[in-house]
């Protein structure tokens, strides 16, 4: 019992922690209102722009790869939903080379908090609040419209897709993210995988074929983050060339994928090397 005890209090002490540190960082963000509204605003309108795109794809085409408007505006919704539950607590990993490259990371080092934990935590992502109130939006208007007959059961499930989803791009991000400290910059490779999840996770990812869709399942696992679990919510899952219960399953892809990058961040810190200043 004792090392129980002794077991969670270093979990409670970091997620204290954590707490603090992002309620500082967004309580001096939001002190500028109008650089906060605008920051807000030009999140929505960025991430917009792809609903958009969309709308005007299936208004030529009527449907993609057996797929409605209803259906791809929801899962639209859902990839937009989990994206905010990665860039919002977690947004700030895209200054990893610049603390870096100034030596701030030192200062991680020297700090009983932990280095991953001060990293996302150096500064409040304002444009991700735009994403949430878009994406969470999206899902409440397009939800009631899709091909589903919700019940208490497919919520849970939803909210735990969300989640889930949020786990996985964070989780891959974080893998990125720990390349930093040999590499010192993955910059470019953040941004490709951003734009990858960004650009295609909205539509039907068979439309790539088998061996596309097998790629983006198992090797970049854009899949787990809206797909899968929207194909179980609109009854498609016989449309999948992997077994259904992979994507009954596919929720807890999140914590999976996100632990294996949280684990690779921490081995790589041992080859950070300062820059000496």
């Amino acid at each position: 019992m004792a090392e129980q005890v002794k077991t969670l209090s270093p979990i409670r002490e970091d997620l204290r922690a954590s707490r603090i540190l992002l309620r500082a960082g967004w309580r001096a963000a939001m002190s500028y209102r109008i650089s906060f509204l605008s920051a807000i605003l030009g999140g929505m309108v960025l991430q917009g722009t792809q609903l958009l795109f969309i709308g005007v794809l299936l208004a030529k085409f009527n449907v993609i790869d057996g797929w409605r408007l209803n259906d791809i505006a929801f899962l639209f919704g859902m990839r937009l939903a989990a994206h905010a539950f990665y860039v919002v607590p977690f947004g700030a990993l895209l200054s990893i080379d610049q603390a870096i490259q100034q030596g701030d990371v030192d200062r991680y080092l020297l700090r009983p908090a932990g280095t991953y934990l001060q990293v996302i935590t150096r500064y409040a992502p304002l444009m991700a609040l735009g994403d949430a109130l878009l994406g969470f939006g999206a899902v409440a208007v397009f939800a009631p419209q899709a091909s589903v007959d919700w019940t208490p059961g497919k919520v849970v499930f939803l909210i735990a897709a969300l989640v889930g989803g949020g786990l996985v791009e964070t989780g891959m991000q974080t893998f990125l993210a720990g390349l930093s400290f040999r590499m010192t910059s993955t910059m470019s490779l953040r941004i490709l995988a951003d734009d990858t999840i960004t650009r295609f996770s909205g539509y039907p990812l068979t439309m790539f074929s088998r061996w596309g869709f097998l790629s983006l399942t198992f090797i970049f696992p854009m899949a787990f983050i809206a797909y899968l679990p929207a194909t179980v919510l609109l009854g498609r899952t016989d449309d999948l060339p992997i077994p259904a219960w992979l994507a009954y399953l596919s929720p807890a892809g999140g914590p999976v994928v996100f632990a294996i990058g949280l684990v690779f961040f921490n081995r790589m810190i041992r080859s950070y090397t300062s820059p000496g200043s």
